[in-house]
């Protein structure tokens, strides 16, 4: 890990009782302590309709950390391209690189970042709702970027300013193998999402770099993994910062839109067998525990993937917790 990029994903997560307000600045003070912990790029999610997270307007949210960091790469991890006009994105993105030079990364996924409804109502219409126009969606917006849209393309006629000459680093998001083979014809780098698609991380990459083609952006493959990480010298308090998370998780998986979940209602609540057995498996190839156990969870995850880069998703369920995992990832790093 010494010399492996690391990274940061944050969802903007609103604490319970506190507001949106409270959850932005809290991504911002994130960006910073790991900005000082010496992280190499700091990216925020995509999500609608989610009470417990703040962060449904990557663009305006990644500017608002640019202004107030000077080093560290800032983008997004990711923005769903469905749920947006490829010339949209580009005009959006092009300011930002305008504004804050070659910081700035786009990160972009073709999940909806929400529920259906939530979705149709970001398109207005069900339209676009599959997979089947996404690569296209992805080659306009690289033609916005770069020029060279085909002939036939009924687009070819428009270009974005800004957009066109100030493109972002690009990544490719995704969390199966249809993205992976995606990301690898068109020779972008990739990141997985490891950490709510776990058990299929090693084949997603093999699939990515089978498929590689070089490119104008890559001559190699080029990928990285995003992990869930909660972590504290003391095992007790990592339990604690993990029940919300893991109680939010459920209320997910049973199709609610869960509230931000406190502490005082973490510890009373009672976990079914099926339930602990759910979080178990969730949490099986994160890297959650004490200093020692997140850095053999990660060892063992690097070794494994071969990832070119590691981003970590801190999932503590208080910004001081988040703010403890990156300062142990950041102290493994130094020591590795």
């Amino acid at each position: 890990m010494q010399t492996l990029p690391i990274n940061v994903l944050d969802l903007a997560s609103r604490p319970a009782g506190g507001t949106n307000a409270d959850a932005v600045a809290g991504s911002i003070r994130l960006a910073q302590v790991a900005e000082d912990l010496g992280y190499d790029r700091f990216w925020v999610a995509e999500h609608h309709n989610m009470p417990a997270i703040a962060s449904s307007a990557p663009p305006v949210l990644i500017a608002g950390i640019a202004a107030r960091t000077e080093r560290i790469r800032v983008g997004s991890g990711g923005v769903m391209l469905p749920n947006h006009a490829p010339l949209v994105v580009a005009e959006q993105f092009g300011t930002l690189r305008a504004l804050y030079g070659d910081r700035i990364d786009l990160g972009i996924g073709r999940a909806p970042g929400t529920d259906g409804a939530t979705a149709m109502a970001l398109r207005r219409s069900t339209e676009g709702l599959g997979v089947d126009d996404f690569p296209q969606q992805l080659v306009d917006l690289i033609g916005f970027f770069h020029g060279g849209l085909a002939e036939d393309n009924p687009l070819r006629g428009i270009t974005a300013y800004p957009g066109l000459g100030d493109a972002p680093q690009m990544w490719l998001l995704g969390s199966s193998g249809f993205s992976a083979q995606v990301a690898g014809v068109l020779g972008l780098p990739f990141t997985f999402a490891h950490h709510f698609a776990g058990d299929g991380t090693e084949a997603a990459l093999a699939v990515y770099r089978d498929r590689f083609e070089p490119s104008s952006f890559l001559a190699e493959p080029h990928a990285m993994i995003a992990v869930s990480v909660i972590s504290d010298d003391d095992a007790e308090v990592v339990r604690r910062e993990s029940l919300p998370g893991l109680i939010t998780y459920i209320r997910m998986r049973q199709g609610k839109k869960p509230a931000p979940v406190s502490l005082e209602e973490a510890l009373a609540y009672r976990f079914s067998p099926y339930e602990q057995d759910l979080v178990q498996t969730r949490n099986r190839r994160q890297a959650i525990g004490t200093p020692d156990q997140v850095d053999a969870a990660l060892t063992t995850l690097l070794g494994s993937t071969g990832a070119d880069e590691l981003m970590v998703s801190p999932q503590a369920s208080s910004l001081a917790g988040r703010i403890r995992s990156l300062e142990i990832v950041a102290g493994l790093r130094t020591a590795a």
